[in-house]
């Protein structure tokens, strides 16, 4: 297991992180640019070299309720590999598609419909009239089939 320092230099290596000292001598590491909710990154790095480090992108059942995982044994390669997954997904906001997104929809009539992402939210135009809008790529898809539209 490396000790609290070796883990420590890790840490330091990454310069977008931010050291925060913590009760009972443990250290957070906190990744400010975060485009999500959670910034949060290293949680607890104690003296005796435990520390938790926020992974819910892996899909594992040994992460904690929040998504962390214990990196008490893992080696400074498996640690780096880890934070550099971790940077990533806190430096997008998840989000899929990107703003303009935008696709057409055909009936059997030869009308058309454009299906846009915009705002987080799907808008479907008819010419540059809204025709409507919903929260979800889903939702907004089944209005089009339900209205006999399809890519």
């Amino acid at each position: 297991m490396l000790t609290f320092e070796q883990k420590q230099q890790i840490f330091a290596r990454f310069d977008e992180l931010e050291e925060k000292s913590v009760s009972m001598g443990r250290l957070n590491y906190h990744f400010e640019g975060s485009k999500r909710e959670k910034t949060l990154v290293i949680k607890h790095l104690h003296p005796n070299g435990n520390a938790w480090l926020y992974a819910p992108f892996l899909e594992r059942d040994d992460l904690d309720k929040e998504g962390y995982l214990n990196i008490r044994d893992l080696s400074e390669s498996e640690i780096e590999q880890l934070l550099k997954e971790a940077i990533g997904y806190l430096s997008t906001d998840g989000d899929p598609y990107q703003e303009g997104f935008y696709e057409w929809y055909q009936d059997g009539n030869g009308d058309a419909l454009k299906l846009s992402y915009e705002n987080k939210m799907w808008i479907i135009y008819t010419g540059e009239n809204v025709e409507a809008v919903f929260p979800t790529r889903e939702a907004a898809l089944g209005y089009l089939a339900d209205e006999g539209f399809q890519d």
